[in-house]
């Protein structure tokens, strides 16, 4: 073997080059990689930030099962590890040489790692094969439980997850909050690798949708048709984008805030505007037309609350992503300001599912919005829109003429006459008076 460094002479100084060993030359391009990977592969998953945790910090932390490093290892978690190596397992064991399954996938993941860490925000501490067991193991976990939710076929009657319908939506919560996330382009190589049943012929995109259904209410096979999801930074960055409206555009605010001057449901009906409800391809799609404010059904589930923080936080900590559901949130804000606006929501068919009383409604809208800021309204324009819409006073004073005599038509028919009496007898005067001014000067 050479010597570790070469001299000569050269003036008579001696000069010393010194030639690093091939392990550091390794070692140092490898550290290299792990600064290019995360340039490439920007934070995905993020830490709540703690402005959101006031006094909602059970919104935002996983009850059942850890994805990912950021709550591995919790002792109240710790039950769910034995379910994990189950479905690893099962998953696995369904083509007959599992063995050399699980050494692809050990050997693509140790590949990946550096991207993997990368998209954390954090430094995940973890050494690396305990860091590629953890990841091997929820991933597998994840991709299991799809197929069984989507294939009757393969769940095992004793199966506890499927058992019990409410721990199943407790389970599903977890897989969308932000900081219980793994990225999504290794769920789709590990989903590439492992043996699958004949009757799924689908990808993991639709797989996860399928799951996430309950939560998102748009039609799965729509979205498939409609977007693209194989770029997903991860589960909860899916379930995003699944929301989105669904207008390519939107009419443009002045940004002088003047559409942020939101006005309650029960008073814009008050006033003579109309508020209806609408079947659509996103709750997000909210649009004024013809003197009506349309609004997209929305079905209330225990969980809307811990789903809309999570999305809200994740929309706060991309600093490129337009503010969608934060937007709306505000929006409802708005609109439900009293039980009053809750009814009126109810009898319109805006809301169509009942889950606690008017007042929580009411409380839920306005926390969501606590301690948040809004650059970027959605909405304003739209808002702009029906600020500007032009209702003619006698407008206004019917609407407000039918609404205090209810439903008597004959009631509003005699006053609406009185009042085109009355008019007409003072056009008449006027008539009268000009005609008399005129002959009088002549």
């Amino acid at each position: 073997m050479e010597a570790d460094h070469l001299e000569k002479q050269e003036n008579g100084d001696q000069i010393t080059l010194e030639i690093t060993p091939f392990e550091q030359v390794e070692d140092l391009t490898s550290s290299i990689r792990v600064k290019l990977d995360a340039i490439s592969y920007p934070c995905s998953i993020f830490r709540v930030p703690a402005k959101f945790l006031n006094q909602h910090e059970n919104a935002y932390y996983p009850k059942i099962v850890s994805i990912g490093p950021l709550h591995h290892g919790k002792i109240a978690l710790q039950h769910m590890e034995t379910h994990k190596w189950e479905y690893l397992n099962a998953l696995l064991s369904r083509k007959l040489n599992s063995e050399s399954t699980l050494n692809a996938c050990v050997k693509v993941l140790k590949g990946l790692e550096p991207k993997i860490r990368a998209c954390y925000q954090e430094n995940v501490s973890f050494q690396s094969d305990e860091f590629i067991r953890m990841i091997l193991l929820d991933v597998c976990f994840i991709l299991e439980l799809f197929l069984r939710y989507a294939i009757r076929g393969l769940r095992r009657r004793d199966d506890p997850l499927f058992r019990s319908p409410e721990k199943f939506h407790v389970l599903r919560n977890d897989l969308s909050l932000l900081e219980n996330q793994i990225p999504f382009f290794v769920l789709q190589r590990i989903f590439n690798l492992i043996p699958i049943e004949r009757e799924c012929d689908i990808s993991i995109s639709e797989l996860s949708l399928r799951f996430f259904k309950p939560l998102i209410s748009t039609d799965v096979q729509f979205l498939q048709e409609k977007y693209s999801f194989e770029g997903s930074s991860h589960l909860l960055d899916l379930i995003w984008k699944a929301y989105l409206p669904s207008f390519s555009k939107v009419h443009i605010g002045k940004e002088n805030g003047s559409g942020r001057d939101l006005r309650s449901a029960s008073s814009l009906q008050e006033a003579g505007f109309k508020v209806k409800a609408v079947e659509a391809e996103s709750i997000l799609d909210v649009k004024f037309v013809n003197g009506a404010i349309i609004i997209p059904s929305l079905k209330i589930h225990n969980y809307m609350d811990a789903l809309f923080r999570n999305l809200i936080a994740l929309e706060h900590c991309h600093s490129g992503k337009m503010k969608h559901i934060t937007s709306y949130v505000f929006l409802m804000k708005g609109l439900i300001q009293s039980q009053k606006d809750v009814k009126l929501f109810y009898q319109r068919r805006i809301f169509i599912s009942y889950v606690g009383t008017r007042e929580e409604l009411v409380d839920m809208f306005k926390k969501l919005c606590e301690d948040i800021e809004l650059d970027k309204f959605y909405y304003e324009g739209m808002w702009e829109q029906l600020l500007e819409y032009g209702r003619t006073r006698w407008e206004v004073w019917y609407i407000k003429l039918k609404n205090k005599y209810g439903r008597n038509r004959c009631k509003v028919s005699r006053a609406t006459l009185g009042v085109s009496l009355l008019v007409v007898l003072l056009i008449g005067v006027l008539i009268v008076v000009l005609y008399f001014f005129i002959t009088h000067h002549h």
